[in-house]
């Protein structure tokens, strides 16, 4: 049941960041709440990393490798979406910062299960 929920739980934060990144700007508001774009950018990239992990430590094949292919996986899948950014909507385009904020939340979710749950990654 943990399994699937966790399954689930990815899959629904994967695609809450593909629509977050490819609607218009101008179309998502959330009541007077503004947060920091590359901080968002930042937070949800060290998630989904946290997120892969947790999915992936179960699995035997996947659990050797898993911290550097979730690192990679994630970095990959932020930059793709940033370049659609660029190259589907007039109104928005490619932010090189954007894909460092992406970089640097990978990077510190790296660093964050290093040391808090060096376990899982053993």
């Amino acid at each position: 049941m943990v399994n699937k929920f966790s399954l689930i739980v990815a899959l629904v934060y994967s695609a809450l960041i593909i629509y977050l990144g490819l609607t218009e700007s101008d179309s998502i508001s959330i009541s007077n709440f503004h947060v920091n774009d590359k901080l968002a950018h930042l937070l949800s990239f060290l998630c989904s990393l946290t997120f892969s992990i947790f999915k992936q430590h179960k699995y035997k094949t996947l659990k050797r490798n898993s911290l550097r292919s979730s690192a990679l996986i994630c970095f990959m899948y932020g930059t793709v979406l940033e370049l659609l950014q660029g190259s589907l909507f007039s109104e928005r385009f490619t932010d090189v910062y954007d894909i460092l904020a992406n970089a640097i939340g990978v990077f510190l979710g790296i660093v964050i299960l290093k040391l808090f749950f060096r376990d899982i990654l053993s």
